[in-house]
């Protein structure tokens, strides 16, 4: 938390398409197994083998599976799908990588891209299109990165990062030219676009599993820039909140709105670190000092957003009760109170409940905006039981995110006292996609995609869009 401005355009936003997903638990500990930047463009080159061969249907579930089989069969579906939509959306025809698919590893001679010598060393941990006059083709490493999402997240995600990197050979094809961060997430929106496009055809090699989303949705936050990248960096790809949300809007809306992208519709979060006392710190308060903050700014807030609840009424601030950890004080009479949860609300006492053991450790694993997401749900809870609102199941879980999403759009808003630091918002996104409870009863009942898109509309399109 700090002071200073939070660069945001807000596009007009499309009807959202959700599927229904099953959860799975996100390990905050394999960002350190992925924490790589995420396909960067090098610029332009040529080497080893070719196109890969046409497969036979293959499952993209949340389960690691063969990665060669995986990647052929997504390569002869990004060619189906960009030969009906490059003519459709850019007027060009499509032409297939002249220097194919190209899996590196520490045994690869070195190779060239743009005339520039490459080895392995340069390609550790990464993936790359190289396209220009001599070069066109995507290299990437087949003994690390692929490898590890492929076991972290399953067979989608390797997947993913190819059809991101495809989009670049698509921007290279469609002349198209724009800051490093609008090529950056104008590629992640293209690859959701696939995604949808995988999921709906019926003649497509590949069937995307309804788990293999989820999994993906939780991946893309940790392939982020580091927190203080600004938006104008050359090198930038956006922060989680920005990849998902350029993710999740080819999803839903497919590649022609990606095509907006370089025209200013497009969502970038990204700014540097203002002071160098908030770059020491990663823009991050003391638990100590974020709990009773954030407890106070959620009452302040919630004082004023609730009348705008129609039929609200006035707000009534809810009760403390602290719990060294779990389980929580008791609550009778409310089946959807947790007592295993870090933080719950009661809704016959209007009492917010919080571990502090289990929260300071969430804290220290994400960031203070951690300790203000999970409490944020709880208070969101209480307005609802106020408004007389829905407080448990599916619909009313997605609004407490959105309505966590509100309250950040609130911090984020130029009348805010304090501002967000670099990073919050992925703080804020981490924490909505990481189960906060282990009481198999009160299992999230929403889909990690639900749960981000649900943020989303929050952060953007404030209170009034989560009551819709």
């Amino acid at each position: 938390m700090s002071q200073g401005p939070f660069p945001s355009s807000t596009p007009q936003r499309p009807r959202r398409r959700t599927g229904g997903l099953a959860l799975v638990g996100l390990l905050v500990v394999v960002l350190a197994l992925v924490a790589v930047v995420l396909v960067r463009t090098l610029g332009n080159d040529g080497g080893d083998s070719g196109a890969t061969a046409a497969t036979t249907a293959v499952d993209l579930s949340s389960r690691p599976a063969d990665l060669d089989k995986t990647l052929a069969a997504t390569a002869d579906s990004l060619r189906e799908f960009w030969t009906t939509e490059l003519p459709r959306v850019y007027h060009k025809p499509f032409e297939d990588l002249a220097g194919g698919i190209q899996p590196k590893t520490k045994d690869s001679p070195p190779w060239t891209c743009n005339g520039k010598r490459v080895t392995y060393r340069d390609i550790r941990a990464n993936a790359f299109y190289c396209g220009g006059k001599d070069d066109d083709y995507i290299a990437y490493d087949a003994s690390y990165l692929l490898p590890r999402l492929d076991q972290g997240f399953g067979a989608l995600t390797p997947a993913v990062v190819l059809a991101h990197e495809f989009g670049h050979a698509i921007q290279h094809r469609a002349g198209v030219q724009a800051p490093s961060v609008v090529i950056e997430l104008q590629a992640d929106c293209f690859a959701g676009a696939w995604v949808a496009y995988a999921q709906s055809s019926a003649t497509d090699p590949v069937a995307v599993d309804q788990s293999a989303l989820d999994s993906s949705i939780r991946a893309i936050p940790l392939l982020r820039d580091q927190p203080g990248t600004p938006a104008t960096n050359p090198k930038a790809h956006g922060l989680g909140f920005d990849r998902v949300n350029a993710f999740q809007t080819g999803y839903e809306s497919g590649a022609s709105r990606c095509a907006t992208f370089p025209d200013g519709n497009v969502v970038v979060t990204e700014l540097p670190f203002r002071t160098p006392v908030e770059a020491l710190t990663g823009g991050n308060i003391a638990f100590g000092e974020a709990l009773p903050f954030f407890v106070d700014h959620l009452d302040s807030y919630w004082s004023v957003a609730l009348p705008q609840i129609p039929g609200a009424p006035a707000y009534q601030s809810p009760a403390r009760k602290p719990a060294p950890s779990v389980p929580l004080p008791d609550c009778a009479g409310d089946p959807g109170y947790d007592r295993q949860a870090v933080t719950a609300y009661c809704v016959p006492t209007n009492t917010v409940s919080w571990a502090t053991a289990p929260l300071a450790r969430l804290h220290a694993q994400i960031g203070d905006m951690a300790t203000g997401a999970a409490l944020s749900e709880s208070w969101a809870r209480a307005a609802q039981a106020q408004a007389g609102l829905p407080t448990t199941g599916g619909p009313a879980e997605l609004q407490q995110v959105c309505f966590t999403g509100a309250w950040v759009a609130a911090i984020a808003s130029s009348r805010s006292p304090v501002q967000l630091s670099p990073g919050d918002i992925d703080e804020v996104l981490l924490t909505v996609l990481t189960p906060l409870s282990t009481q198999e009863e009160h299992a999230v009942q929403s889909t990690s995609f639900e749960r981000a898109d649900a943020l989303r509309t929050g952060v953007l399109d404030g209170l009034g869009a989560c009551l819709k």
